[in-house]
């Protein structure tokens, strides 16, 4: 069941939580750390991707400057113009970034469940499944070798200084996996799969992840037989796709299923996802919708757009010298 892929390169159960603390640690070649997206292939989300990337530049505390690689996954509506309308506006000012860009097959003929969640659309189911499962296994991750990855979706930003690396922070600290906030939402169909881990619904609120920035160790998600068995159950006979299963309780529930895991919910930086904003040190995710915001982003080849603060404050960032 595993999806056809296409890749271009161009060059430019509980879990462990722990205390939140700074570190300083240099950059050094021992790991590999990329930063991933998955973007819709329109003008504005090409924007959004643009706005995104200038704040991982401005915003990710790295020793010596270093910028870690980008790869943006996309479906086969995704044009040419569209790719160098995003490397024109980043490679403007920051020659040394990485960018690549990967064709992802999101073509099925399976249709959703008639008693499953109708809201969400066979192309969001898609999306869950492949934040939980195809990410993993696509030649664009397999062929880099990475050793961590991240997800920053095309709408979501940096909104101060993270004040540490965060890849060399999951190293330093021997995480497996990171994250900045959590939701709920039902996930009933995942149930009769978690009851093969002896985890029984009735004993507890499963609360998901809200997985839009997440770091994942990829040894720890290859190698643990737990989750490897848990995911693969996920998506066979299409069960992510027929019956929806949100990717934020899909991962919350891979947590679940290994006691040994190395988690942090790090709350130590800020961040936004649209009009989701998460201040530094809040667990929580307040809504402020900015109708000027989506107007700036108009602008986001010149300017970094975030949301800052429990208020929200719409703020502008110059990029030419960031």
């Amino acid at each position: 069941m595993i999806l056809s892929f296409l890749f271009y390169i161009l060059i430019a159960t509980e879990y462990i939580e722990f205390d939140s603390d700074f570190i300083t640690i240099s950059s050094n070649s021992t790991f590999r750390g990329v930063i991933t997206t998955l973007i819709r292939s329109n003008n504005e989300s090409v924007l959004l991707a643009i706005n995104m990337i200038h704040s991982v530049i401005r915003f990710h505390s790295t020793d010596n400057n270093y910028k870690y690689p980008f790869i943006i996954f996309h479906d086969q509506n995704f044009t040419l113009t569209m790719r160098q309308q995003i490397l024109s506006c980043v490679l403007e000012n920051h020659t040394q970034i990485d960018i690549s860009f990967a064709l992802v097959d999101f073509q099925t003929s399976v249709k959703p469940a008639a008693k499953s969640r109708l809201n969400k659309p066979i192309g969001y189911r898609l999306m869950c499944r492949f934040w939980t499962y195809d990410i993993f296994y696509h030649s664009a991750i397999i062929q880099g070798q990475y050793d961590y990855l991240m997800r920053m979706d095309a709408d979501s930003y940096f909104s101060d200084a993270t004040k540490n690396d965060l890849f060399l922070y999951m190293k330093h600290k021997n995480l497996d996996y990171m994250y900045r906030s959590k939701y709920w939402e039902p996930s009933t169909p995942m149930d009769s799969i978690l009851e093969l881990f002896s985890i029984k619904s009735r004993w507890f609120r499963l609360d998901c992840i809200y997985n839009n920035f997440f770091i994942i160790r990829l040894k720890w998600y290859y190698e643990t037989e737990r989750v490897q068995y848990f995911v693969h159950e996920l998506i066979r006979d299409d069960l992510m796709l027929r019956e929806y299963i949100g990717d934020g309780c899909a991962h919350a529930a891979m947590l679940k299923v290994d006691s040994r895991i190395r988690v942090k919910f790090m709350k130590d930086f800020s961040y936004g996802h649209n009009f989701h904003v998460m201040p530094p040190k809040s667990s929580g995710i307040t809504f402020i919708e900015k109708s000027r915001f989506r107007e700036e982003i108009k602008e986001s080849c010149r300017q970094l757009t975030v949301l800052r603060g429990t208020k929200g404050i719409l703020t502008l960032i110059n990029v030419s010298h960031t």
